[in-house]
């Protein structure tokens, strides 16, 4: 029990790291960025030889700490095999937090490595390292492997729960990428672009990998909401009851469903888009986080 831990401590203080590193590869960015900002033709494109080293350095210490969150969660899973038999490693609030922020790192070194685009993990290893404390906050006998209730011990517990929470992840990341986008737009509107700022993506590229994020979490927690429904079946013998998670989860995904219909339909981009993406992630925050502590139901054991 230590070692896993020992391993999601690790896993923290390295994410708190990278965090600090893709900030300081932004400011970094800062001289050529205040000359683009200035109309001096030739700056902003380039990165001066420290911000490369920096922003090196960060997605090196944000893969490791990927591959401590993986050791982490590969030993929680060998520990619930010896408690109860069944391996998943994301059975209670703790692991599902530190599975949902191994997920959002996941998704944004992919996100990286397809788009060359390091000033975002500003925005998006900073809610992957916000998950990770989330989780080290919680009390110490909510961070122990405990004994699964009957309900859990199921087969269904690999595929619903790892389907939905990888669908919070990617709401996570629009989440993210959409307070960029305001910050950005705020900042031009006001005239007098910070340099930090300046070295963000263009408006136009945060709002695009927004869209894209959310269009992975949709159908991904539409699946989610399926499976649980046919494993509330098996194990309480009704596929639907109302209860507050089960609610919440349909919430959101109506929720999203309605900025997808506006996106296609209306037109909804740039500034719409973006605080319709932060508005929810906090409805994801209360359903995945909210839910459990707030209101009582079948799920009040996650």
């Amino acid at each position: 029990m230590l070692r896993s831990l020992f391993l999601f401590d690790m896993t923290f203080w390295l994410y708190l790291a990278a965090l600090g590193l893709y900030v300081g590869y932004v400011l970094a960015k800062r001289p050529g960025m205040q000359l683009a900002a200035a109309g001096h033709p030739g700056f902003g494109s380039e990165e001066s030889p420290w911000a490369t080293q920096i922003g090196q350095v960060a997605t090196i210490v944000t893969i490791f700490g990927w591959v401590v969150n993986t050791l982490a969660l590969g030993t929680r899973a060998f520990e619930r095999m010896q408690l109860s038999g069944t391996f998943a490693p994301w059975s209670n609030q703790f692991e599902a937090m530190a599975y949902v922020s191994w997920a959002i790192i996941l998704g944004y070194v992919l996100l990286e490595f397809r788009y060359r685009i390091k000033a975002i993990g500003a925005f998006v290893v900073g809610i992957g390292f916000i998950a990770m404390g989330a989780a080290s906050l919680l009390p110490y006998r909510y961070q122990t492997a405990e004994p699964l209730v009957p309900a859990l011990n199921s087969y269904w517990i690999y595929i619903h729960v790892s389907v939905t929470l990888t669908s919070y992840a990617a709401f996570a990341m629009a989440g993210g990428l959409g307070l960029m986008y305001l910050v950005k737009e705020r900042s031009e509107r006001r005239g007098s672009q910070s340099s930090f700022v300046a070295a963000f993506p263009d408006l136009e590229t945060i709002d695009e990998l927004g869209y894209k994020a959310i269009m992975v979490g949709f159908p991904l927690l539409a699946f989610g909401i399926i499976l649980g429904a046919m494993w509330a079946n098996y194990a309480w013998g009704g596929y639907w009851s109302w209860d507050p998670k089960e609610t919440w989860s349909l919430i959101v995904w109506l929720i999203y469903g309605a900025y997808i219909h506006a996106r296609m339909t209306h037109g909804w981009e740039g500034h719409r888009a973006a605080v319709y993406a932060v508005f929810g992630f906090l409805m994801v925050i209360f359903c995945f986080w909210g839910v459990n502590f707030l209101l009582s139901g079948l799920h009040a054991y996650a």
